[in-house]
């Protein structure tokens, strides 16, 4: 369907409370279900939201189960431009329009134009590194996954031009051969979390003993931390080590790009760090409430960090300003540690966390890569691993 003229097609108040329903436009499901099996599908509308909070989204047969990502929409004086990608059109059968305002209140819109696009060979990515034989990432398939998995979130973040692609590879260590790399035992169950899909992936739960691990391994004396947020990551560190802790977060916590926390009361205020306090490590961890990029990293020698985890903000600028500072303090030999960095086209697809850290590692590898021994992703998990060079 093409655009059309500036008068609005629709006209819609919704019901009154959150999540009800207003407009469900029905899709043509004979000629979806047509389409190659790796086709993709993009609708785009422009539409205006006057009063209220919009959410805009592509649902089943039910009505309710959605094939796609749903869009949300504040109000707001200026024409919107939404885009929602499914990678799995024969699923979607309704667009639909609902009300999402956090009071219940009703959401006044209007929507001037609709278009449907058929994506040749866009519904899904298979990486090449999925096989069990890969050992490497390559970088500029990796960007060209980035590019893929955009299209999901509808372009989340602004992306750095690279001329050319980065050339290059990213290494790969299987979870299982992990303690071998560095002759060291298995530990007790390991590896972990091999029957969860990686876009299910938790850290406390699944990442955990490989951070213990590393921890044990390097056995820090100071470590930094981006991202404190309850605090497990430093209680992890505290609990596997003797070593003083330096963590940073926000003092009202990370905000999504349309300003509203994204973990609610759990990362600002007290309870920000209160797992490391819980278990006594209070005085050996300094808690730093500040915006990353206002890290004095002029405070501390250049070598001054024995082990560093970037897991603050998962946009791509601030993932390389948080990397840039803890390699600024980060010492010759130190280990710099990524969380949520998951190369997995489904993961990339439905959680933008990890989109973030990729898209970062893949617009500064040039940059980041020759400070490093060695430079990996453990599989299967949703961390990288960075070995600084020595002197």
């Amino acid at each position: 369907m093409p655009w059309t003229g500036r008068r609005p097609l629709l006209t819609v108040t919704t019901p009154r409370g959150r999540w009800n329903n207003a407009v469900a436009l029905e899709l043509e499901g004979d000629r979806l279900r047509n389409w190659a099996a790796d086709d993709g599908l993009l609708v785009a509308c422009r539409v205006r939201v006057r009063e209220g909070r919009l959410g805009i989204g592509l649902t089943k047969e039910d009505g309710s189960t959605y094939a796609s990502r749903e869009r949300t929409l504040p109000a707001d004086p200026g024409i919107q431009h939404p885009r929602i990608w499914v990678d799995e059109p024969s699923d979607a059968r309704f667009l639909v329009f609902r009300n999402v305002d956090p009071e219940g209140r009703p959401t006044r819109f209007d929507v001037f134009d609709l278009l449907a696009d058929r994506l040749p060979g866009e519904g899904s990515f298979t990486a090449s590194w999925s096989q069990p034989s890969a050992r490497a990432i390559d970088v500029r398939e990796l960007g060209r996954l980035v590019v893929w998995a955009r299209h999901a979130w509808d372009d989340p973040f602004p992306a750095a031009a690279i001329n050319g692609g980065q050339a290059g590879s990213i290494d790969i260590v299987d979870v299982a051969d992990l303690p071998a790399l560095y002759g060291q035992p298995l530990p007790p169950a390991w590896p972990p979390g091999q029957d969860k899909p990686l876009d299910r992936w938790k850290m406390e739960t699944d990442d955990a003993p490989i951070f213990e691990f590393l921890w044990r391994l390097r056995r820090p004396r100071r470590h930094l931390e981006f991202g404190t947020w309850e605090g497990f990551g430093a209680a992890l560190v505290g609990q596997s080590t003797d070593a003083e802790i330096w963590t940073i977060n926000l003092p009202q916590g990370e905000a999504g790009g349309d300003g509203e926390s994204l973990y609610a009361q759990s990362d600002a205020g007290s309870s920000i760090g209160w797992r490391y306090r819980s278990v006594g490590l209070g005085s050996r961890v300094h808690q730093l409430l500040c915006d990353s990029r206002d890290f004095r990293t002029g405070d501390f020698a250049g070598d001054f960090f024995d082990t560093v985890l970037i897991d603050g903000g998962h946009t791509p600028d601030l993932v390389a300003n948080d990397t840039d500072k803890a390699l600024s303090v980060l010492r010759p030999g130190g280990l710099c540690v990524w969380h949520d960095f998951c190369p997995d086209p489904e993961a990339l697809s439905r959680n933008l966390a990890p989109l973030g850290v990729v898209q970062a590692l893949v617009e500064n590898f040039e940059r980041w890569r020759p400070l490093f021994d060695r430079l990996y992703w453990i599989r299967k998990s949703w961390i990288l691993v960075g070995e600084r060079k020595p002197r």
